[in-house]
């Protein structure tokens, strides 16, 4: 009897990861289309975001455009590359806001917020469609659920 309650107790434990990742849309919806779910310090922020290969994209905003709940602007500008002004650097010139984060191992990442507060790799963004590194992106976006 005690084999039972320790290989239950056991299981209980192993399993909740799992049963954490089921519960978070945002990850789950990342590794359906396998992406690599990461999150990013940025000061006291956290920015969640889906990596596929070399390409990252906000979380909450892969999800959405997912699930057909909209395209926010960090994918417009992705997929249509449309440049609001040559200053500011890359994301300034889409009109967007230069953060950089940072991963568990110290990894500096620079990451576009635009004004809905949808999120994107700079360099994913400067490279856009179609580039080295972002296949898996682009096939990620190229249907919905």
């Amino acid at each position: 009897m005690m084999k039972v309650f320790l290989l239950s107790i056991s299981m209980i434990i192993s399993g909740s990861p799992l049963a954490l990742a089921n519960k978070n849309p945002w990850m789950r919806t990342c590794r359906i289309d396998q992406g690599q779910f990461w999150v990013l310090k940025a000061g006291s922020e956290e920015l969640a975001m889906c990596f596929f290969d070399d390409a990252g994209v906000g979380a909450e905003t892969f999800f959405l455009f997912k699930t057909k709940a909209g395209m926010q602007d960090s994918l417009k500008a992705y997929k249509d590359r449309n440049m609001s002004s040559p200053r500011g650097g890359v994301c300034g010139s889409f009109g967007a806001e230069l953060i950089q984060g940072k991963d568990t191992e110290g990894q500096t990442f620079n990451v576009c917020r635009f004004e809905d507060q949808s999120l994107i790799e700079e360099t994913t963004l400067w490279l856009g469609p179609g580039a080295g590194g972002s296949e898996s992106l682009d096939r990620a976006l190229s249907s919905t659920y």
